[in-house]
């Protein structure tokens, strides 16, 4: 720490604590200011706790100037954050580590063509690390137990798709595709007259036993009884439900007579009447009779197609032909896609997919979605109208009813959903040569379990005597009775579970540094780039010795950046480094903030990943990550961001208009959404995240026992004046005053990312709860200074000042993604290889493929 910290820790601290005088046991006039060893951080790190709190110096005791503090918290702070990052430095080496749940995941469906779900495994990672860094990913024996029962169902679904039966058979894999068609109006139309008919007659019969209670309880004798029941708080708040009360205390007169079964029934049918009103609506409208309407909250409100449960597993094709009716408003004319396993309820809706709809009923159009059945699947496909799943249709057909006496007019109109498949697999002739097996015995299982395991070790033979192993468990279930597939299938399920397979073997028998070969090259420049083996064509360039050359290298990394495959790297490194998972942290208020549902969160995040995978594709700068002239949206969030005439589902480049708050991070809905706590905009955690990942300068933790905010939060305050208050305190203006500057920069961005003028403030009580008619609001002021550095006026101000250092975004990013490539925290070691990257980088403007060109040519890339 910087010398001229000396004096005030001199006056402050050691005046207590030194070799005469030591307080507490504590001695400190020894302490030195180079912190060159963990035990010396560590006693820093209890001082700073120490003054953060409050403790020291004691009351009794001569306190220092509030800025003095400050700035001595804010260098030692610092200080600790370089302490912890040098002495934590692994020195370049590189932990062996198994494959994450998404390298699993893949290379699973690499080696068997079926996709697996990990999510009963434990998550992967360290706080704050990346799910590639050795040291963080743990193994325990019951996470064994798991990868053996995830092995075996991905061997159960890859030989229901692909067949082991002996080469002469047709394997499952060759079966000819089938078709299930179902006509949309079959099942509404049966749905809706039942419901009328189930009703018919019900409110007149209700009126008539309710009319007969009134008459009974209107005689004198029952007057104290009926004034009892009007005070039940359930009745004073729905006076219908007397009539279930009196039921209770009195049999006469009996529901029976008017024919309900009971006082509960009877109130049911008068609660559905009003849905039979809708329901007759319903059979009146034109179009019924040759395709259905989705309906919202009620019923009708998804139409579902079942797969029959003998169905082959594979991929599949569902084609839905649909249509949107001319009054429906824009925002209705989206579709979701999801599984179910409640066909009458529609309950447990999983979200597959979203669309948006352009065809009409009198020219409906044709929508083509890929889906996959699993073996024993057991759910329906289901499609609605784009409805958030925690805000509760019924209660969006209850406001329309109050509003027009029914319930909301349909939008959407479909006339049939066809399901088709399994389609033909690519993969299909190479797994199948995989599994087949020539004889059912000793000597045909042998040669499957080593053939597959050459593949699942990814091109490294087994020994001998590990094959020998193997073959021991499938005797051992063959001699317990187990027919020859399925003691095949527990043997390769053994494969699946070992560490050949789990982990990413680069073994240095001397533990020294070495060169990878050329399998291990291509295996780490694959996991990196598509967190999957390598293919065929890196393993070619393996075989002749080639892949090692500079201009090979380049012309490789260039082809998988243009595969598909390169959006598992997009995704994994993307989501880690920008924190993405915060989106999904807290619940966002569906009644504040409707339009932000599943579906348009999930398009927001999906933003940040094709703006990242836009700029690899076309070798675009990272300074397009802090300001740019276009976005890269589909219709969906085009229309939530107010973009004209942008349709469809597909993510596209898009021009914005002069002055948009749009393009670069910073405009993105998933950026500023992350920087809320999904009813209100926080300044502290925006302000934070730009510092942390734009400008690469991250705040320190934040001390224990700092005070709250939340402490405020009974006095009718701006969001500035309760941060400004909250910075009286030394502990809290350490960080704040360089945090909160920012966030008041971006204060024109709501919870959700929209943009506004002005905000409202309703305060609480110690309890959370509203305070009545204490409401604040305010026009939103945008300006600030940085901490020691310019002031800007407005957002727009703010975002050029920030886009003016592309070189502080490109060393973070520089940094993590070393730390993501190697699989270990990046490190003081790595200081002169993120100086070589950026430095590359610059001069191509900081073309954002450079950066991974420059990382893969490098000596530590190519070195264990």
């Amino acid at each position: 720490m910087e010398e001229r910290h000396r004096a005030f820790f001199k006056s402050y601290c050691t005046e207590c604590h030194n070799a005469e005088k030591q307080k507490g046991q504590v001695r400190l006039d020894d302490l030195s200011f180079v912190m060159d060893s963990v035990e010396n951080a560590d006693r820093w790190q209890k001082i700073l706790n120490q003054i953060n709190s409050g403790e020291m110096p004691p009351e009794d005791s001569k306190q220092p100037e509030r800025g003095a503090k400050t700035e001595f918290l804010d260098a030692l702070s610092r200080t600790l954050m370089t302490a912890r990052r040098t002495l934590g430095d692994s020195g370049g080496k590189i932990t062996m580590r198994r494959l994450n749940l998404r390298e699993y995941k893949n290379t699973l469906r690499d080696l068997l063509g079926v996709e697996v779900n990990p999510s009963e495994l434990p998550v992967d990672g360290g706080a704050g690390t990346f799910d590639t860094i050795g040291s963080s990913l743990f193994m325990s024996p019951d996470q064994v137990e798991r990868y053996l029962v995830i092995g075996r169902q991905a061997l159960e679904e890859s030989f229901a798709r692909y067949g082991t039966a002996p080469s002469s058979n047709a394997g499952a894999g060759n079966l000819a595709p089938t078709k299930l068609h179902v006509e949309a109006e079959d099942r509404a139309n049966k749905l809706m007259e039942t419901i009328v008919k189930t009703n018919e007659g019900a409110m007149e019969r209700y009126q008539q036993w309710t009319a007969a209670v009134d008459r009974v309880a209107a005689k004198p004798e029952n007057a104290a009884l009926v004034k009892e029941l009007r005070e039940l708080p359930v009745v004073k708040t729905q006076p219908f439900h007397f009539y279930t009360q009196w039921q209770k205390r009195n049999p006469e007169p009996s529901p029976k007579t008017f024919k309900f079964s009971d006082a509960d029934e009877a109130e049911f049918l008068r609660g559905q009447y009003r849905k039979s009103q809708y329901a007759k609506d319903y059979l009146r409208l034109p179009h019924r009779d040759t395709g259905a309407f989705l309906t919202i909250g009620v019923f009708n409100n998804a139409i579902t197609c079942t797969p029959n449960p003998k169905s082959t597993p594979g991929s599949y094709i569902l084609r839905i032909r649909i249509g949107a009716t001319k009054e429906s408003p824009k925002e209705r004319r989206f579709l979701q896609l999801g599984q179910t396993t409640d066909v009458k309820h529609v309950g447990n809706f999983s979200l597959l997919s979203t669309h948006q709809i352009s065809g009409t009923i009198e020219n409906p159009e044709i929508l083509e979605i890929p889906v996959t059945i699993g073996v024993n699947d057991g759910r329906s496909f289901a499609v609605r109208e784009k409805v958030d799943t925690r805000t509760k249709g019924y209660d969006i057909w209850m406001e329309t009813l109050q509003k027009t006496g029914t319930g909301p007019v349909p939008a959407l109109w479909i006339d049939w959903m066809e399901l088709e498949g399994p389609l033909k697999d690519p993969a299909q002739a190479r797994i199948q040569a995989l599994l087949t097996v020539n004889s059912e015995d000793r000597l045909g299982a042998r040669k499957v379990i080593e053939r597959f395991a050459i593949q699942a070790f990814r091109h490294r033979a087994p020994s001998p005597e590990y094959l020998e192993k193997v073959l021991g468990v499938y005797e051992m279930r063959i001699k317990a009775g187990d027919k020859f597939q399925a003691a095949l299938k527990e043997a390769l399920s053994v494969v699946l579970a070992s560490s050949q397979f789990l982990y990413l073997s680069e073994p240095t028998p001397e533990d020294k540094p070495r060169l990878l070969n050329g399998l291990e090259l291509a295996t780490r420049l694959s996991y990196f780039l598509w967190s999957a083996p390598p293919d065929e064509t890196l393993l070619a360039l393996v075989r002749t010795g080639a892949l090692g050359r500079p201009e090979v290298l380049v012309a490789q990394v260039d082809r998988m950046l243009h595969s598909e495959k390169s959006r598992e790297f997009v995704t994994g490194f993307t989501k880690q480094w920008l924190r993405l998972d915060r989106l999904d942290f807290f619940q966002f208020n569906t009644q504040l903030y409707r339009e932000f549902d599943d579906s348009t969160k999930d398009a927001a995040r999906e933003e940040v990943f094709q703006t990242i995978e836009h700029l690899l594709r076309s070798n675009g700068s990272l300074r397009d990550l802090l300001k740019a002239d276009y976005v890269i949206v589909n219709g969906l969030l085009a229309q939530f961001y107010g973009l004209e005439g942008v349709t469809g589902d597909a993510f596209r480049k898009v021009p914005l208009p002069k002055d948009s708050p749009r393009g670069g991070l910073l405009g993105m809905a998933a950026i500023m959404a992350m920087g809320s706590n999904g009813e209100h905009s926080s300044p502290v955690e925006r302000g934070a995240w730009v510092l942390r990942y734009l400008l690469n300068n991250p705040p320190p933790p934040a001390p224990p026992n700092v005070p709250q905010i939340t402490r405020l939060n009974g006095q009718l305050l701006t969001t500035r004046e309760r941060l400004l208050a909250h910075q009286e305190q030394p502990q809290c203006a350490s960080c704040h005053r360089a945090i909160d500057p920012i966030g008041f920069g971006l204060e024109n961005f709501n919870a959700i990312g929209k943009w506004r003028t002005e905000d409202t403030y309703q305060a609480l009580d110690p309890n959370g709860k509203p305070i009545r008619n204490q409401v604040k609001t305010w026009n939103i002021d945008a300006s600030a200074a940085f901490h020691k550095g310019p002031a800007f006026k407005n957002y727009f101000e703010l975002r050029n000042l920030i886009a003016s250092r592309p070189d502080l975004l490109a060393r973070g990013f520089t940094e993590n993604l070393i730390a993501y490539a190697l699989g270990r925290p990046f490190g003081f070691t790595d200081e002169a290889l993120a100086n070589t990257l950026v430095q590359r980088a610059l001069k191509s403007q900081f073309a954002m493929r450079e950066f991974v060109q420059a990382l893969v040519a490098s000596k530590e890339f190519h070195s264990k």
